[in-house]
């Protein structure tokens, strides 16, 4: 008999259960900020209503020892009904999405594995077609719930840099960075100066945070916008959930929301960031391209305000979160990898998803081999003269540009 039980309760009795998540998630050597109790307090207010999770307890001996949120979901892909089931805070609307990453099992030390295997038994006796996991960890809950079904994964670096290697060896953020990206650096320092030195300012109280946040919101929508898209500030939700998170966690430490401005006091551009265990997390920005010059402000604003936790020995990384963009490979000295991973069982739902897959797969492949009969010379036309609708499911973690 399994030593660990699955006790499920409703997600409205997360205000009674939060001081024992909270107490887990402090004693887990894999939890994060998007774990934690001020996260998910905020997520249940912004999302509970309308994606009524599941509050899984996993208890031995009387006694909690893991936890974890299940969303339940049917989601129409091209036609096929999927009926999915999402790990934590996570199976919003593509265009609400939080994008949580770093993402695992909540779990005491020496429990992880057999919750792992408790959760792996639960999603056994459940009916559900896939199963997903975004911006996971967790290779022990990654192993369990893999032999559920076929899994496919997507890996993706998180670029970080090393403030404690670069600190600890004397290192200034200049000489860690290839010479192009310096050069990029120098020629935007001097295209937005506005005729005096740069300043790096933080929201000193709840208040000042709010109000930070939504400028950048604005310098954010702003750019995303001019490219004909809706950027991430557009869902009412969304906004609503970081300016919740940023009154319940500001004062505890846990939000920075940062400005550089130039000599004329006009912003160049803004990070709102997670202070994760020392760990900077980089989550969102705003930046503002309306400036005099056709150079850099994102880079600008990234390289001064990392120079500036490079001085503060409390900050022990600077961390980019998953995406493989050039300025994160630029900037940073070293990467993690992130797990996003769906499990689909053989059911009629995915059996027939799978078809689908293939079919267009195989068009794909007649398309391209025409193609190449039809040009003898070598030539290749742009691929985007077809079109293949896309049956695969979007991965839900946004984009993060400013």
């Amino acid at each position: 008999m399994p030593r660990v039980s699955v006790q499920k309760l409703s997600w409205r009795e997360w205000s009674e259960f939060a001081p024992i998540w909270e107490r887990i998630h402090n004693l887990c050597p894999d939890a994060s900020f998007f774990l934690s109790r001020d996260w998910v307090d905020c997520w249940l207010a912004t999302f509970g209503s309308v994606l009524s999770p599941d509050l899984l307890t996993f208890v031995r001996d009387g006694a909690v020892v893991g936890c974890c949120l299940l969303v339940w979901r049917t989601q129409w892909i091209r036609g096929v009904p999927l009926r999915r089931v999402y790990l934590n805070c996570a199976g919003e609307d593509e265009g609400d999405s939080t994008c949580i990453e770093y993402n695992s099992l909540l779990s005491l030390p020496d429990c992880a594995q057999e919750v792992a295997e408790a959760l792996g038994a639960f999603l056994r006796s459940s009916r559900w077609d896939e199963l997903i996991l975004h911006g996971m960890t967790d290779s022990v809950v990654s192993v369990a719930v893999r032999s559920l079904g076929t899994a496919e994964a997507s890996v993706r670096p998180a670029h970080y840099v090393e403030l404690w290697r670069l600190r600890g060896e004397g290192i200034d953020f200049d000489s860690a960075l290839p010479a192009k990206t310096r050069k990029n650096i120098r020629r935007s320092y001097r295209a937005y100066d506005g005729g005096g030195p740069y300043a790096v300012r933080f929201a000193r109280s709840t208040e000042e945070a709010i109000v930070m946040l939504r400028e950048l919101a604005k310098l954010h929508q702003a750019s995303w916008t001019e490219r004909g898209r809706p950027g991430v500030f557009a869902s009412h939700r969304f906004a609503a959930f970081h300016e919740a998170l940023v009154r319940g966690a500001f004062d505890k430490g846990q939000i920075l929301v940062c400005q550089v401005c130039n000599g004329a006091e006009s912003t160049v551009g803004m990070l709102y960031c997670f202070l994760d265990r020392g760990c900077v997390r980089f989550y969102q920005s705003g930046f503002n391209y309306g400036l005099e010059g056709k150079e850099s402000p994102g880079l600008l604003t990234l390289y001064l305000i990392i120079s500036h936790f490079l001085d503060h020995a409390d900050y022990s990384a600077f961390d980019f979160l998953a995406g493989d963009s050039q300025y994160k490979r630029s900037l940073a000295s070293a990467n993690r990898p992130l797990s996003w991973i769906i499990v689909r069982r053989s059911t009629i739902p995915t059996l027939s998803f799978r078809a689908l897959r293939w079919m267009k797969r195989q068009y794909v492949q007649v398309i391209k081999k025409s193609r190449r009969k039809s040009q003898p010379d070598g030539r290749r036309e742009c691929s985007a003269d077809v079109f293949i609708p896309n049956v695969e499911a979007g991965s839900g973690t946004g984009g993060r540009g400013g």
